[in-house]
């Protein structure tokens, strides 16, 4: 009965090794931006978000097609396309994963996202402040990131 227990723990820590060796990675949230760094490292990276402004903001991240830029982005947006006619364009495939924070305060939660080498990130915030405002990525709240 004694020895059962630290196999037992062994198991819980190699199971728990990948996520150790993961690079941790801060996103600062502003109104109505994104603090990050503009190339990351390939592999598994854990996100956290901290949110500096005065309302709430979500970071999600979504891996783009090959070739896509954030001028792509920028440029989809001042022409007032919408965000699911973009995303149809220019993502590759669905939402990784979405950090949420309230005001000055940083998300409960941390994500992990295995970053493809050679592949640049979306991150968004589509929240709307107040009610009937224009969504945060409308007011600038988006950034890319590369992956080497």
């Amino acid at each position: 009965m004694i020895l059962v227990a630290p196999l037992v723990l062994a198991m819980l820590l190699l199971v728990s090794v990948p996520q150790l060796g993961a690079e941790e990675v801060k996103i600062i949230g502003r109104d109505f931006s994104f603090d990050a760094p503009p190339i990351l490292r390939a592999g598994n990276t854990t996100f956290i978000f901290e949110n500096l402004g005065a309302v709430r903001h979500e970071m999600s991240i979504r891996r783009l097609r090959q070739g896509v830029t954030e001028q792509q982005i920028s440029e989809a947006h001042q022409a007032g396309i919408p965000l699911p006619k973009q995303m149809e364009q220019f993502a590759d495939g669905e939402v990784l994963g979405i950090l949420l924070a309230k005001s000055r305060q940083s998300s409960s939660g941390k994500l992990v996202v295995e970053l493809m080498p050679g592949r640049t990130y979306l991150l968004l915030c589509q929240l709307e402040d107040p009610q009937g405002m224009p969504r945060h990525n409308v007011l600038g709240m988006y950034k890319t990131f590369k992956v080497e």
